[in-house]
């Protein structure tokens, strides 16, 4: 052999040999890695930020409180199970949880759903919170943009409904246990005068640490047995001093805690439902106001006030004036008005323990003097007079009744008037007019909203209840949320503005949104035909398509437009385009209006009208939850659009989607466009737990079902979906736990996805197949593994998304992104509070780099890599 010779065969050799170490050390890497995820907490890429889009709030939200002293930062905890932090009065947020931590069962993100938070009056960056998960207290360093679990085993599987510091030594805090702030869904029924909710491990507990949290010492002495906490506040001039407003009453300590005594004269009811307070430096005047729960007595027929009340004291607790006012309401006014007629009995007949209809008959008069039972109070930082009152009818129904969200008095409790006023009743004219005038009330709407413009004054009396009412520290901003909808008031209630969402361009639907989501966000779609419009569809907030218009609003910021199909809210379940023809549009729909349909448009989304019943119209029992129906991944065949499938989970609530589908689980075909429907499960397992549904690329008469879960797996139809065989190919892989997730990629692979909520360790993954399906390799190794995504422009871009798993106590689910075809993996789960409950995820088709992910009810993300991968042909 010649040297020439030689020297042409080491030189492949020698790169062979090169490749095949490189591979092999990155095949290390990989299996440290995945073993890394399985084993502790993995930092993120911090160079992969997501950031939230679509509308602000737009979901239910009882949990805000201001920072004590920064009038500019807020704290949210909308009920969807994300936290937020605002440092411009609520003009835009981000997550204060952690996206990189165990699951949120754990307890280990931060503080979910708020029950208090407060901060040391020395270091403003320093405080602590209580959420009502009963996983603890959360310490912070920053202001709240971030918070650690204390993990102190005295509250372990307690409720901590209040914190608070001492204002002069922030050594000194104070914990107080109970659900008093569980609002709406602690009760108070004449049977269980004190609440319908007695935690016993969290009664009569009251903590205090002089070493800023470290440790913590029970005191409770002369209380209560049976006490739950509601407020605590340490006097600001004497640190001794401590009141607390309870289920049992209020008390007082002049010893640091050390012992309580009951404060009573002035007082007919023991009840407390809320306390704030007033303090005037200069005079060292401290104004305590409590909710003492307003009782009622039968009178004949009627109802009318017994005991409780708005209760003031001036003399630092030691005795307390009851402030009559004009609080009480003739409802006799309304006795012809049927919507405020059924709010009051279902409220008064659950507090006397009847049924309405016993109740309607027993006292079929309406009171001529009632007061309604208020759940916050509010007082002015620079106006002791100035108080307000919360009334939350809609959320709290069993406590509280219509009409009037937020009550106000000017004049320290003489006079009130309700200053939240959205409704047909305030207008000139109205039947109930000239009643509210000579109350003294002022008249007509006083409130502006956006993005849900169509609420103002939409209903006779708003149907929806305020659900708080709170000051920021200079009384510069009083906040509330009406339902879906927060809600700034910058005059001290005169008027009251909708700042969730920013226009994008005044007078069109377009949004870019606060950051402050608690929207159920139901997945995404994408035409291949379409360029930069990604259609997102959402829980009770129907369409969002996503445009180019957010930086008109905020550097990088991503716009969305809503679109409406029915005068009623919508929860659409999934959106599909006409692959021959894009002006022909489909939608189905989970729940509320229009559940079960499919809706077609032929004009490119503008009008709908109803095209076929796809799911039977299901019973809905009452006070049953959401009792949903899943109909996911809506699928048109591109050669003959007359054939239409979709998929109905059966256990959708662990995939993150808002609640299990109650009925029609499996594969559903139609063979007309979609008019009529049929269930094509012959050959699935029995339990039909259908996740996903696929045309073969080659073939779209040979479709591909994956079934979750035990007995599940991969299954085949080359008849249209007339019968099913399962892919013999990866019942190795499917096991017990069956297949998530079926995609085909562009460059000719097909991805399969793996695992559960309780796998075991190495169950689940991703697993590539280059062969049709024969064989399969395993490139990502994660127990319970839900949706993959390869890019349209480059398939080496590979979109992961993983779920919480048991038995690695949900550690580092999320988003992993590969670039290289599976080969590596980086966590990508910065700027996401619900990164462990995600249910879809998307690859923008033409922007390279620009990912999306939808959650369970912080609705949509975006991110845009910096370094994307460049489109390849293909």
């Amino acid at each position: 052999m010649s040297p020439k010779s030689i020297v042409h065969n080491i030189v492949p050799l020698v790169f062979f040999l090169m490749v095949m170490a490189a591979s092999g050390q990155t095949a290390q890497e990989n299996k440290a890695f995945f073993k890394r995820l399985k084993t502790e907490k993995v930092a993120s890429d911090s160079t992969v930020v997501w950031q939230q889009f679509g509308p602000g709030m737009s979901g239910n939200n009882k949990c805000a409180f201001w920072h004590p002293t920064d009038p500019n930062a807020l704290y949210i905890s909308p009920n969807m199970g994300n936290s937020y932090v605002s440092f411009n009065k609520g003009k835009t947020y981000n997550t204060m949880l952690d996206e990189d931590a165990s699951g949120y069962k754990q307890g280990e993100r931060g503080p979910m759903q708020l029950f208090s938070i407060d901060f040391s009056r020395q270091n403003p960056d320093f405080g602590f919170s209580s959420d009502d998960k009963n996983k603890g207290i959360f310490i912070t360093h920053d202001r709240g943009e971030s918070w650690q679990n204390l993990n102190h085993p005295i509250f372990n599987g307690k409720y901590v409904s209040c914190v608070t510091v001492d204002p002069k030594d922030d050594n000194i805090w104070y914990a107080g246990g109970g659900e008093m702030r569980h609002l709406g869904r602690m009760l108070f029924p004449n049977s269980k005068p004190h609440g319908s909710k007695e935690h016993e491990p969290s009664l009569n507990k009251l903590w205090k640490s002089t070493d800023k949290g470290e440790n913590w010492v029970l005191l409770n002495k002369g209380l209560h047995p049976k006490t739950q906490f509601e407020t605590l506040i340490v006097d600001p001039k004497d640190s001794n001093t401590i009141y607390a407003s309870t289920n049992y009453g209020f008390y007082k300590s002049t010893n640091g805690g050390k012992n309580w005594s009951q404060k009573t004269k002035g007082f007919d009811y023991d009840v407390m439902r809320a306390m704030t307070h007033h303090y005037n430096k200069k005079t060292d005047v401290l104004t305590l106001y409590v909710i003492s729960n307003p009782m009622w007595k039968a009178v004949g027929n009627t109802l009318t006030d017994d005991k409780g009340g708005i209760f003031k004291s001036t003399d630092r607790g030691e005795s307390w004036e009851k402030l009559k006012g004009n609080l009480p309401l003739d409802m006799r006014q309304f006795q012809k008005n049927a919507d405020i007629k059924k709010s009051y009995i279902h409220c008064a007949s659950y507090v006397f323990d009847m049924k309405d209809n016993d109740f309607r008959k027993k006292f079929h008069e309406m009171p001529s003097a009632i007061t309604i039972r208020f759940n916050t109070i509010a007082v002015d930082p620079n106006d002791p007079d100035n108080i307000y009152l919360n009334n939350e009818y809609s959320n709290a129904s069993r406590n509280n009744f219509k009409p009037g969200q937020i009550w106000r008095s000017k004049d320290g409790g003489k006079n009130w008037h309700i200053a939240l006023r959205n409704g047909k009743a305030w207008k000139t004219g109205s039947k109930d007019y000239k009643y509210w005038e000579e109350r003294g009330n002022p008249m007509e709407t006083n409130i502006s909203l956006r993005y849900l413009k169509d609420w103002v004054d939409r209903d006779f009396y708003e149907r929806k209840g305020s659900n708080f009412v709170r000051w920021n520290a200079d009384g510069s901003a009083l906040h509330t949320q009406m339902a879906k909808i927060s809600l700034m008031s910058y005059d001290k209630g005169e008027t009251w503005v909708d700042i969730d969402d920013e226009y994008t361009t005044p007078g069109t639907e377009s949004y870019v949104g606060a950051g402050n989501s608690n929207l159920p966000g139901h997945g995404f779609y994408q035409h291949p035909n379409i360029k930069n419009k990604v259609f997102c569809m959402s829980g009770e907030n129907s369409l969002w398509i996503t445009n180019e218009e957010g930086s008109q609003v905020r550097p990088g910021a991503q716009g969305a437009e809503s679109h409406n199909f029915l005068d009623h809210e919508t929860s659409l379940s999934w959106y599909a385009i006409h692959p021959k023809d894009t002006l022909v549009h489909y939608a189905l729909f989970f729940r509320q209006a229009a559940k079960g349909k499919l809706l077609k448009s032929v004009d490119n989304g503008k009008t709908w009208k109803e095209h076929g019943i796809a799911i039977p119209k299901w019973e809905i029992k009452a006070h049953s939850g959401d009792q949903s129906v899943h109909q996911n991944h809506l699928i048109i065949d591109p050669k003959n659009p007359d054939n239409m499938y979709f998929v109905v989970p059966k256990n959708s609530i662990d995939m993150e989607w808002v609640g299990n589908s109650v009925t029609g689980f499996g594969v559903h075909k139609s063979h007309d466009g979609g008019k009529t429907w049929q269930e094509a499960n012959t050959g699935l397992p029995d339990s039909r737990d259908a996740t996903k549904i696929a045309f073969d690329p080659q073939d779209p008469n040979t479709l591909y079902t994956t079934i979750q879960n035990k007995n599940g797996g991969l299954f085949k139809s080359v008849n249209n979906g007339t019968s099913w065989v399962k892919v013999t190919s990866s019942e190795n892989i499917s096991g017990n736990q069956g297949i998530n997730d079926i995609h085909f990629s562009r460059d000719g692979k097909a991805y399969i996805t793996a695992g559960t909520k309780r796998g075991k360790t190495n169950d689940g993954g991703v697993w590539v197949s280059d062969d049709n399906l024969r064989t399969w390799k395993r490139i990502f190794d994660y127990p319970w593994t839900n949706r993959i995504e390869t890019a349209y422009y480059n398939p080496n871009t590979i979109l992961v998304s993983t779920l919480s798993n048991v038995s690695i106590d949900s550690k580092n689910a999320g988003t992993y992104l590969s670039q290289d075809g599976g080969t590596t993996w980086t966590k990508i789960n910065k700027g996401n509070g619900q990164s462990d409950r995600i249910n879809d995820i998307a690859i923008d088709n033409y922007n390279p780099g620009k990912f999306y992910t939808s959650t369970r009810g912080s609705g949509w993300y975006v991110t845009q890599h910096p370094k994307p991968n460049k489109p390849i042909k293909l």
